[in-house]
């Protein structure tokens, strides 16, 4: 066998073999990769969410201090919210991986030139299903068109 030959032939087989081990680690155990993601309403509840960002198809918004704009959502349909410079609320509907938020009322201060929280309301308005993933909250707004992503507040 020619040198050449040894080199097409056993050439090819480490990174196959290389292909084939990245491969199966990228897809992880099933266990693993539900374990991270959930839609469990229960597990978004009682708990103040900062908004960090809002990734549409046409921008991505950033949120450069994400404890002006929260949500908490209380027991019994309640949504407690923060809206940079006003405090407010409504009602919300959740059940497994879906939310739905009602009217939001909200005080009506002036808050600061750069303030986004007539994108902030506009966009919870919109919301139609969430997922919690590593340790993060998405909400979605229909068709592809928005997520909307929380951390948890410290």
């Amino acid at each position: 066998m020619s040198d050449k030959t040894a080199k097409r032939r056993f050439g090819m087989g480490p990174a196959i073999l290389l292909g084939l081990m990245i491969a199966g680690c990228a897809t992880g155990s099933p266990s693993v990769v539900a374990a991270e993601r959930t839609r469990d309403a229960q597990a978004i509840m009682d708990k103040t969410w900062e908004w960090e960002s809002t990734v549409t198809p046409v921008e991505k918004i950033t949120v450069s201090q994400p404890e002006r704009y929260t949500i908490r959502l209380v027991e019994g349909g309640r949504v407690e919210a923060r809206f940079d410079c006003n405090r407010g609320g409504g009602s919300v509907e959740t059940s497994e991986g879906k939310i739905k938020f009602g009217p939001m009322m909200a005080t009506r201060m002036a808050c600061p030139e750069d303030s986004q929280d007539f994108v902030f309301m506009r966009d919870l308005d919109k919301v139609t299903s969430f997922f919690v993933n590593d340790g993060n909250l998405y909400l979605e707004m229909p068709y592809d068109s928005g997520t909307m992503k929380f951390r948890l507040a410290p």
